[in-house]
């Protein structure tokens, strides 16, 4: 059994997620672990991710996720199992459309998941400047069949109540609901860690009432409106690509809300990656068309999505209307998140200047949300374009 350098710990930790995973060796997918001599262990980029796999072959490997701390000191927020539930329904509703769950052992809350060790994040690819069509396309399809398949309208009320129950974690909605509309709209907040020229804007948020309000609304829509089960969390690094395929990961902030906030996260993750490639001197001409095929692929990804995303409960274009003035709002709550609050903006390593821009497209569309019923008209305002 081999291990990386860590402290007595992180072996013992090592050591455990071994034993759990030969105990599942039963499983067809995991028959290669039952000799736990000829496993080997090593640490992903996260303190929790471990990836397993036996002796010389790489191709038998998987990917174990164990309890976070916070995980231990609530063990209600038992994300994990979670997670476990989502990733299950999704590949149900929508085969290969996440990434596929082995097992979940609820004694140790280790979470097992197949390895995707040849795909890559999808906001790292877009970065890069690889933007593959075909995935886009299959995600906003996998996406519209998850809503389809449980939507109220398509499993009436009383199973829509049932699918709340079972995916209800209201620590990680709280939280959610804390990252995307309040603390980023709380002045002083100490979750705020944005760079100085952000901090220097801040008065477009604050001094809006407008704005504030965009933010309640949409964190009533966020917290009451019980749709379909949802991702909750669908942002480009939330998303796994190869070639055409893209697989959906990191779903344990799944629950029962509106369809709209996932492809409002989505849509305003694609904003990010064209003001990384429009704002940056280098090689702009090329970087250019890129950030225009950004912008044709969420027109693309709004157009395949409803193709596919059937179920509704009024008139398809009200609802569609309504949809996006929802998504837009989203979005815009979205992009104030990232850029205000704690999370790294790997876009704009190399464009800082971009910052103020993307600021001034969250701002545009939370001032304008409840007047937007078209992708198109939802990227024009949020990009200014002619």
């Amino acid at each position: 059994m081999a291990h990386s350098n860590t402290s007595g710990d992180s072996s013992q930790i090592q050591d455990n997620v071994l034993k759990v995973v030969t105990k599942y060796s039963h499983l067809e997918q995991l028959q290669w672990a039952g000799d736990i001599s000829k496993l080997k262990i090593e640490s992903e980029d996260r303190s929790n991710v471990f990836r397993v796999y036996f002796g010389g072959s790489d191709s038998s490997s998987i990917v174990v996720q164990c309890a976070t701390p916070m995980d231990a000191k609530e063990p209600h927020r038992d994300n994990a199992q979670l997670e476990f539930n989502a990733l299950t329904k999704f590949d149900s509703l929508a085969p290969g459309s996440a990434v596929k769950p082995v097992f979940y052992d609820p004694e140790s809350k280790i979470l097992c998941i197949e390895d995707l060790r040849d795909y890559v994040i999808y906001r790292n690819s877009l970065i890069s400047g690889h933007l593959d069509e075909d995935a886009a396309l299959k995600l906003a399809r996998d996406v519209a069949v998850i809503h389809r398949d449980t939507h109220v309208a398509n499993i009436g009320a009383d199973a829509i109540k049932q699918l709340d129950k079972e995916f209800q974690n209201a620590t990680t909605l709280t939280i959610r609901e804390q990252l995307l509309f309040t603390s980023p709209f709380t002045p002083g907040d100490p979750s705020h860690q944005c760079s100085d020229a952000v901090k220097a804007r801040l008065d477009w948020l604050y001094g809006d009432q407008e704005v504030l309000r965009a933010a309640a609304e949409m964190k009533r829509v966020f917290l009451e409106k019980k749709e379909a089960l949802v991702h909750g969390d669908l942002h480009t690094g939330s998303i796994m690509v190869k070639d055409e395929d893209a697989k959906i990961t990191n779903a344990g902030c799944s629950y029962v809300g509106p369809c709209s906030l996932d492809l409002g996260l989505l849509v305003a993750n694609y904003i990010f990656t064209y003001y990384c490639h429009i704002l940056c001197p280098e090689d702009n001409d090329n970087r250019r068309v890129f950030a225009y095929r950004v912008v044709e692929m969420c027109n693309k990804t709004v157009d395949e999505y409803f193709k596919h995303m059937t179920s509704v409960t009024e008139d398809v274009e009200i609802y569609q209307a309504k949809f996006i003035s929802e998504m837009a709002g989203f979005a815009g709550c979205e992009i104030i998140r990232r850029l205000v609050g704690p999370s790294h903006v790997g876009e704009f390593d190399h464009t800082h200047d971009a910052e103020i821009d993307a600021l001034g497209a969250g701002v545009r569309l939370l001032k304008a949300y409840d007047r937007i019923h078209s992708i198109g008209t939802l990227m024009l305002i949020a990009l200014m374009l002619a």
